[in-house]
């Protein structure tokens, strides 16, 4: 429903922030790869051309797998260069631009249609939101694509392996028992799968209608904090799984950090304004930029999250074009130079990869000193 809403904080639902008051660096952002131009070439790092990259996964070697969204494909960069690893393009569009498909089989053979989120469990496996084809994939270390979750059709439906249907998932994350929590962006949802395929919806759907247009009316997402089953999000992008194992979501249409915990069945709000308001006939509530005190901190449409090794959350800050970090109760920035981030890979020695998505480049930042 329109209106405004007071964000409730839950005792236990989140972990415990002591403010803080000094002010953080800002810092360097470091080009990785990508030339500036859309394409798909392969090669020296900073010679490649991506079209859209959107989710990132750095494994403990190094290796960044992108999920390069508009080629349909999942690229490698690996010393210095970038290579094609998964995702075979077979025909394009009136315009020459690659059309994706839908299907498994070896890492050469497999199609792609518009993948985004990206994760990895301990032993090297890769999962992907297949956004486009509304369902979750995974990547063997032996290098075979297969479907776990969802049968191709836009929709909502609980269920075990194809028996499920997901509407544009936009992100994911493995928990260390191979559960996977699915950011089903369009049915404003937060999904579990389980280790046998298994697929729940852990909130409550939203009931919001939205009038675009006269005479046109778009099913949208809405906000409650709360107990977990009657949680309501609005288009979650982003999902990350913190030390305790519980789940960061970051809240993209409601302008927010949310924070699920997992073992008390609650959703708190962490960072984003004490009031939420949708303007009339509004998809999304009203963003801004502002630092400071997590409560009062404001984002304009923050999508990809990564937890740090100090416990802190790296977001990408789309449309105020930064990169902000969640720590000690306190947001800050620290870049603020990029086009259109989308997503972000925190690594265990303080370096921050961040996908560009319209600038079409891969970069890093790294955490101020007192942060790492």
């Amino acid at each position: 429903m329109l209106g405004v809403f007071a964000l409730a904080v839950w005792a236990g639902a989140v972990p415990a922030f002591a403010a803080t008051t000094e002010p953080a660096p800002v810092a360097d952002k470091k080009i990785v790869a990508g030339s500036g131009q859309t394409g798909d070439e392969n090669g020296a790092a900073l010679s490649a051309s991506f079209r859209e990259p959107s989710g990132i996964v750095v494994l403990p070697d190094g290796a960044a797998y992108i999920a390069d969204s508009a080629n349909h494909s999942i690229r490698k960069l690996a010393a210095g260069l970038v290579s094609d690893y998964a995702g075979l393009t077979v025909s394009r569009d009136a315009k020459g631009l690659p059309e994706g498909m839908w299907l498994d089989g070896p890492l050469n053979q497999s199609m792609f249609q518009q993948p985004q989120g990206m994760a990895a469990d301990a032993q090297g496996n890769l999962y992907i939101a297949d956004t486009g084809n509304h369902v979750i994939r995974k990547i063997t270390t032996q290098g075979t694509v297969a479907t776990l979750a969802g049968d191709g059709v836009q929709g909502h439906q609980d269920g075990t392996g194809k028996a499920a249907r997901f509407y544009s998932p936009g992100d994911l994350a493995v928990a260390a028992d191979g559960t996977i929590y699915v950011a089903d962006t369009l049915n404003h949802a937060i999904r579990k799968i389980t280790a046998d395929g298994k697929v729940t919806t852990l909130n409550s759907l939203s009931e919001r209608i939205v009038q675009l247009a006269p005479g046109y009316v778009e099913r949208a997402g809405d906000f409650r904090d709360g107990k977990l089953k009657e949680a309501k999000f609005n288009e979650p992008t982003g999902i990350a799984i913190d030390g305790q194992g519980n789940l960061y979501v970051s809240d993209t249409g409601n302008q927010r950090i949310r924070y699920i915990d997992l073992k008390n069945g609650t959703v708190a709000t962490v960072a984003g304004a004490a009031t939420l308001t949708y303007p009339q006939d509004s998809l999304y509530a009203e963003g801004g930029q502002a630092d400071g005190a997590a409560s009062s901190a404001q984002f304009q449409f923050p999508k990809g999250i990564s937890v740090t090794a100090e416990g802190g959350l790296v977001i990408a800050d789309s449309r105020n074009h930064a990169i902000r970090y969640l720590h000690n109760g306190k947001v800050t920035t620290l870049a603020s130079s990029f086009d259109q981030p989308v997503d972000v890979a925190a690594t265990g020695q303080g370096s921050i990869w961040v996908t560009d998505s319209s600038a079409q480049t891969i970069s890093q930042v790294s955490l101020p000193p007192q942060s790492k």
